[in-house]
């Protein structure tokens, strides 16, 4: 049965799916148009992904001894998948796939791409029509799109540690590498991310320090530059040569050495004080931005103790 894309529920339409509960990894669908599930895979298992509403992308984390890909109504494709390798399934197209895993246990990441994203996507490649993906069914090898996937499964562990930003960043990534890589042939050519201007990493700046507590998100960031969530990722590092939230963990990191040098908080409370979810995390920050731990910065300061 045809799903509206309004009405899609990425979480539901995984576990209707996989018949398992699925974790959401990142759900940006109601705002960007975006969502990413996450399966674990215990044995052999028919999937009915129905008539897809919305493009979407499978990758495997795991090896599959024999893969049946039909696509309605006819075997298109029957034979191994390795770990890291990916289907683009169009939307419109009824699938059923028949996997039997080479190990008793793996991991199933579902990408769902909407309107909203693919349109975002393709304004952040200079392009005002909606980027459309190619037809792909895991018979392409991309350590990069493997990689990404796996971070993310990993950055979406710690979105309760005050690292929700570092999940929905590589959310982004995987969407612009997506439509870099797979994006169908176009007549007109796209145009490169253009450079923020030279005050606008200095005005972030000072919008991240403002309360730097508070939880920031990569639209917040887009917004103060003006730009769309896609178009930021691209300009903003090649601007700055930084990730956007590598940039905020440095502010962070700047706001803190601030107050260990003015004040003798606790550095448990500098660090939730600055968005850090635990002393131990700002130390880990800390260490990686300054070379030395927050005690010993602390120590250092002239009358430390």
């Amino acid at each position: 049965m045809r799903l509206s894309r309004m009405r899609l529920d990425p979480l539901k339409h995984a576990e209707r799916v996989t018949g398992h509960r699925q974790s959401a990894l990142v759900d940006l669908w109601s705002t960007t148009g975006f969502a990413a599930t996450l399966s674990d895979v215990t044995g052999p298992h028919l999937y009915d992904y129905g008539d897809l509403p919305v493009a979407t992308v499978a990758i495997t984390l795991y090896d599959v001894r024999r893969h049946v890909l039909i696509e309605n109504g006819r075997v298109r494709r029957d034979g191994p998948v390795s770990c890291g390798q990916f289907r683009i399934g169009l939307p419109g197209r009824t699938v059923v796939v028949d996997a039997v895993p080479d190990a008793n246990a793996g991991k199933l990441v579902l990408l769902y791409l909407g309107d909203a994203l693919l349109r975002d996507v393709a304004a952040a490649h200079g392009s005002a029509t909606p980027i459309e993906l190619m037809d792909r069914a895991w018979d392409v090898d991309d350590p990069m799109l493997s990689l990404c996937a796996q971070r993310l499964v990993e950055a979406s562990t710690l979105a309760g540690e005050g690292r929700s930003l570092l999940a929905e960043q590589f959310a982004y990534t995987l969407a612009l590498h997506l439509a870099d890589r797979y994006a169908a042939p176009r007549a007109c050519p796209t145009e490169p991310a253009p450079e923020l201007d030279r005050g606008m990493p200095a005005r972030i700046a000072d919008f991240v320090r403002a309360d730097p507590g508070r939880a920031i998100s990569l639209a917040d960031m887009a917004g103060v530059a003006g730009l769309s969530p896609s178009a930021f990722i691209r300009s903003f590092k090649r601007s700055t040569g930084l990730t956007p939230h590598r940039f905020v963990v440095e502010q962070r990191v700047r706001a803190a050495q601030d107050l260990i040098a003015t004040s003798n908080m606790p550095l448990a409370e500098i660090a939730l004080a600055v968005g850090f979810s635990s002393q131990s995390h700002l130390g880990t920050a800390f260490r990686a931005v300054t070379g030395v731990s927050p005690a010993r910065f602390r120590r250092l300061r002239p009358g430390g103790e």
